[in-house]
């Protein structure tokens, strides 16, 4: 049996997906899977272990990958597509090519229309983590009985000329990656900016990053971007470089964003700063690893969907996670 499995999102989302084919009863029926994901992320399929096939897709480009994953289901021709999260088109296209089983979670218009079999979800209460979701939605689509979720292990590449070019030394040095797409409440930069000022006495620092990151980098760059401890290399690096980083790094902090859950899957020591709101909650969206550590305020948060601000009677409560707690998490 051959299937498909579409995860068209960022890099949490696909690391909290890609490890469900790894369930022991797919492997016992010897069912071949394939990934889609979106155009820029393959990389994660070709470091993870093992090694995924996969196909990338631009989201943003729903003409052209339309005929593209229509053209590439006729060609593999599955007996089973499952769609974790994609817009409307990817359910036209594996209609169109006549796939017998199109599976997802019902939800949008779209999934009724395209889909042949689903399975009602309510994400949005956050009582299961990402992953865990996932796993259910494979298991609905084989009838498969519930099991445990599998973790997504990344053995990328070493690129070893990094450690000249940024004067590094494999496993000490430090990684503090502070930006995020903004989704949800970050730590403060003044606490960043603290923690920063203590690992610089037990190591290098490397700051990463990209320019969207740069709102949360304004406070720092002026203080750390020329510390003889520190390494900027925000804009820097590409994806396979700060992978090979992340994977030789002694440890990483870093809010609810894609690079923590790199290095919780790469088996790095991994620290995550999260926001109380349900649907940001670590519960749903936390690191998973052997080495990974979650941190949140210590507040029964009244929010669902979004910060309250000044109306809740915890605001600004991420000031209450300590850069200690955060030092004890990193093993210091």
């Amino acid at each position: 049996m051959k299937a498909v499995f579409i995860r068209l999102d960022k890099i949490g989302d696909l690391v909290s997906t890609l490890p469900v084919d790894q369930m022991p009863w797919l492997q016992d029926r010897k069912i071949q899977i394939k990934w889609v994901v979106s155009k820029g992320l393959g990389w994660i399929a070709k470091a993870a272990e093992p090694t995924r096939e996969y196909l990338e897709l631009n989201p943003k480009d729903s003409k052209q990958s339309t005929e593209k994953l229509f053209h590439y289901l006729k060609d593999e021709a599955p007996d089973v597509v499952i769609s974790f999260q994609a817009p409307w088109w990817v359910g036209y296209a594996c209609w169109r090519a006549g796939v017998r089983w199109r599976v997802t979670r019902r939800s949008q218009w779209h999934s009724y229309l395209f889909f042949n079999r689903g399975l009602r979800q309510s994400r949005s209460l956050a009582d299961k983590h990402e992953a865990d979701y996932n796993r259910e939605l494979v298991e609905h689509a084989f009838e498969q009985p519930a099991g445990q979720t599998p973790v997504l292990k990344l053995n990328p590449v070493i690129r070893r000329h990094l450690f000249e070019k940024y004067d590094l030394k494999p496993e000490a040095y430090f990684i503090v990656h502070p930006g995020m797409a903004g989704s949800a409440l970050n730590w403060p930069q003044a606490h960043y900016s603290v923690l920063v000022e203590k690992l610089i006495n037990a190591g290098t620092v490397v700051i990463t990053g990209t320019q969207s990151d740069d709102p949360y980098l304004t406070e720092l760059r002026p203080q750390w971007q020329q510390h003889p401890n520190i390494r900027w290399l925000q804009n820097e690096l590409s994806f396979e470089d700060l992978l090979s980083l992340i994977r030789t790094a002694r440890a990483v902090v870093a809010p609810s964003t894609g690079v923590l859950h790199l290095a919780a899957a790469c088996g790095t020591r991994a620290v995550g700063i999260y926001s109380p709101v349900r649907v940001h909650q670590a519960k749903r969206w936390g690191p998973r690893g052997p080495k990974a550590l979650a941190l949140t305020p210590p507040v029964d948060c009244p929010a669902s969907e979004k910060c309250w601000g000044p109306k809740c009677p915890h605001f600004l409560c991420m000031d209450q996670i300590k850069v200690n707690e955060v030092l004890k998490g990193l093993g210091l």
